[in-house]
């Protein structure tokens, strides 16, 4: 082809085209992740303005915070990522006086520390009036951690979290962003659980955080305070975006398990609860299992072995934070899979028990219990099979009211009983693993039913609650726990630890 004489390659000139615009992608690309560093990347700004149609459901007068925007005044909660020291009441004012001046300031305050030294004194060191020592930051992690102590979070003020009897809002719909419907069902299941929406509105975690980088609980506490606002469903995309920083396999846009993600979720603010007080290796086990998170669903499953010959019993605890019951044979109700889960098991032929008694293989019983019952108790039918890609999708009832102590250890309080307050159930085509939707059931603080699927939420009654296929239930404690799950005699053990890393502090890195 010529063009005023000169020849002209079409299809070289459509490639240079189709690369420009790649390249310019690219840089899009690359200005946006640069930018989300120091920008509080967060689509609830719209909820802010009393214009928009988010605005219409507010939260309780006693939860709202009384900062306000560093440009305009307006009162504001949302803060910049990278400081976590000044406030905007939308993008427009966080972009104003990021152009005018904070570009420069912010990494000034991130690196000198100025950012913690200019809050008012009683965030500095948190809202338990614990004392804090600096630390050399590693990456991701806080740079000025607690002392470490014997109880992390007081149980008397889970307590009160727990018992909070506030009403609370119906549940506010959330908008699948591809393939996410697995993420939504645990994020409207975490916000019904009482005790961690409690905290999160009443106490809150993200002033006194103080991670460098992106932060899970933060994060989710805006969750949870837009979804008290909203009256139409939003986006969970700054949790979406991030699916790697809560589970190292979780990738945004693909299909994943419910019941993983929450397994990761739950992890993932644990980690940041311990990464206050330094981490896990600066943390005694039993001083660890004392944050708000295993307060909340924590508990101890026992398993016991006796050997047949000598009858010496060997009790082993282990921490657990949900349940996964498998479904065999004529399992048919949710009591009958613990009662399988709970079952002695014989250990002979390839699989005998090392007795320490005997000094010798033997045959032996063995059989898991669960010690210390937690708060808030998260139940899996294990439905999908490991290498397959079937699904069972055998009717197993369960309870509104469920009974615990038929398969608790000897010295149970007795008081292990618990109300259903959310149900996620996966919808399949022709028993598919690999395919399918999620939608849950969840009970708001007043006790209504509602069934929740991606931005559709409708009334329900607790006769369809029961009749659905469940792959997850959660269930809440009817009053809480006595105790935290932390033993007496465990002290002990802990001062002599805390003294070891105060001799080998290299230890620990």
């Amino acid at each position: 082809m010529h063009v005023s004489g000169f020849p002209f390659d079409l299809s070289w000139f459509l490639q240079f085209i189709f690369t420009a615009f790649v390249i310019a992608l690219g840089l899009l690309h690359l200005v946006k992740n640069t930018a989300s560093k120091y920008f509080t990347v967060d689509s609830s700004f719209e909820a802010s303005d009393p214009a928009s149609p988010l605005g219409g459901r507010k939260m309780p007068a006693a939860l709202a915070t009384r900062d306000s925007c560093e440009v305009c005044g307006n009162l504001t909660k949302k803060q910049c990522s990278g400081c976590k020291l000044v406030k905007y009441c939308s993008e427009r004012c966080q972009r104003t006086h990021w152009n005018s001046e904070h570009k420069t300031k912010c990494k000034d305050f991130q690196l000198s520390g100025k950012a913690n030294s200019m809050l008012p004194a009683p965030m500095q060191h948190g809202r338990r009036g614990s004392s804090a020592v600096a630390l050399v930051p590693a990456s991701g992690t806080a740079n000025v951690v607690n002392q470490p102590k014997e109880i992390l979070f007081p149980y008397e003020e889970f307590v009160q979290l727990f018992n909070w009897d506030k009403p609370g809002c119906p549940p506010c719909g959330l908008l699948n962003c591809g393939n996410s419907c697995f993420a939504n069902v645990v994020l409207q299941c975490l916000c019904h659980t009482r005790p961690l929406v409690a905290y999160l509105l009443v106490k809150g975690h993200r002033r006194e955080c103080r991670r460098n980088d992106w932060c899970f609980l933060c994060e989710f506490q805006n969750h949870v305070e837009r979804a008290s606002e909203s009256q139409h469903p939003f986006s969970p995309i700054n949790i979406l975006s991030r699916l790697p920083k809560i589970g190292g396999n979780l990738g945004y846009g693909k299909q994943e398990d419910a019941h993983e993600f929450m397994r990761f979720a739950i992890d993932t603010m644990q980690s940041v609860c311990l990464e206050e007080f330094g981490g896990e290796k600066a943390l005694h086990t039993s001083t660890q299992e004392t944050t708000l998170i295993q307060h909340i669903f924590g508990g101890h499953l026992q398993s016991q072995v006796i050997c047949a010959k000598c009858n010496n019993i060997s009790n082993q605890c282990e921490n657990m934070m949900d349940l996964t019951v498998e479904i065999h044979g004529d399992a048919a109700s949710l009591e009958e899979c613990l009662d399988q889960f709970t079952v002695r098991e014989q250990l002979h032929g390839d699989n005998m028990y090392k007795c320490d008694g005997c000094n010798d293989y033997v045959m032996a019983w063995k059989r898991l219990t669960i010690r210390r019952a937690p708060n808030i108790l998260t139940i899996a039918l294990k439905r999908f099979q490991s290498g397959r890609f079937g699904k069972l999708n055998k009717r197993v009832t369960f309870p509104e009211t469920l009974d615990l102590r038929p398969y608790m250890s000897e010295g149970g309080d007795g008081k292990d009983i618990y109300k259903l307050y959310a149900v996620v159930v996966h919808v399949d085509m022709l028993n598919a693993s690999f395919f399918g939707h999620y939608i849950c059931y969840t009970k708001d603080f007043c006790g209504n039913w509602y069934r929740i699927d991606d931005c559709k939420v409708t009334r329900a009654d607790l006769e369809e609650v029961l009749s659905q296929g469940a792959y997850m239930l959660l269930y809440s404690r009817i009053c809480a726990r006595p105790t935290c799950l932390k033993p007496i005699e465990s002290l002990g053990k802990e001062k002599e630890f805390l003294k070891l890393n105060k001799k080998n502090p290299a230890s620990n890195n």
